[in-house]
């Protein structure tokens, strides 16, 4: 390979390592202060994004389509899906396909218990068990000091302790195989507020935080983001 040809392939070779990951923001079931979400998103670098809501997002992500998307981001909250949709989820981790789920998506799918399996933990509802001492709970407007559990970690690369004014849950089920990464010791919060599991052949992260615009504005927040979709999207 010579001249002309070898400068082509060398081109095509760099533009198919440096191209940017594709996410598919998936929402629905809970309000969100839209404008300021998307702005968040808008802002991470090197990172391109669709967004559906559901009903439409189960059957995207059950379709070939879904291999479009490097990474799937969920921020939806269904507690009420059937747990005969756990089809579409099974198939996405047969398949391997990375996955973050962010702050309320936590609460969906109640009644299938692989769910939570797959995320890492779950927000246990009053309606969906009968077990009060079970039940989470959450509370609004703390200013939650964080640190970094696993500052090795591609996730936290750059990020040290910081503070976001977000919306904390506690009494949660975490699994205890899950890799936590950050955490902290806010009496309103459980004491792991993200974490890494792998469930099937995907690689799945939970985050905590992004109740609102507040927390949405955090920079630390916006970099764990860029951290994640990267790390997930180069495995």
């Amino acid at each position: 390979m010579k001249g002309k040809s070898f400068i082509l392939w060398a081109l095509l070779v760099l533009a198919s390592c440096t191209k940017s990951p594709e996410v598919l923001v998936i929402v629905g079931g809970h309000a969100y202060d839209t404008t300021e979400f998307y702005e968040m998103f808008h802002s991470l670098e090197g990172i391109r994004f669709d967004s559906i809501s559901h009903p439409a997002a189960l059957e995207l992500i059950s379709s070939p389509g879904v291999e479009n998307y490097d990474v799937l981001l969920f921020y939806d909250f269904l507690p009420d899906m059937p747990a005969e949709n756990s089809r579409v989820y099974t198939e996405l981790t047969r398949k391997g396909i990375p996955m973050i789920f962010m702050h309320h998506a936590l609460g969906t799918c109640q009644q299938w218990e692989g769910y939570g399996q797959m995320v890492g933990g779950k927000y246990i509802m009053p309606n969906h068990e009968k077990d009060s001492s079970l039940h989470s709970g959450y509370e609004h407007d703390l200013d939650l000091s964080i640190k970094v559990l696993d500052p090795e970690h591609p996730v936290t690369r750059g990020i040290s302790e910081f503070t976001i004014h977000d919306e904390g849950y506690y009494n949660i089920l975490m699994y205890e195989n899950v890799h936590p990464l950050l955490g902290t010791e806010h009496p309103h919060s459980a004491p792991v507020m993200a974490w890494e599991n792998q469930y099937e052949n995907s690689t799945c992260l939970y985050f905590m935080f992004g109740h609102d615009k507040l927390a949405y504005a955090n920079e630390h927040l916006k970099l764990l983001l860029e951290n994640s979709i990267q790390y997930l999207s180069n495995p």
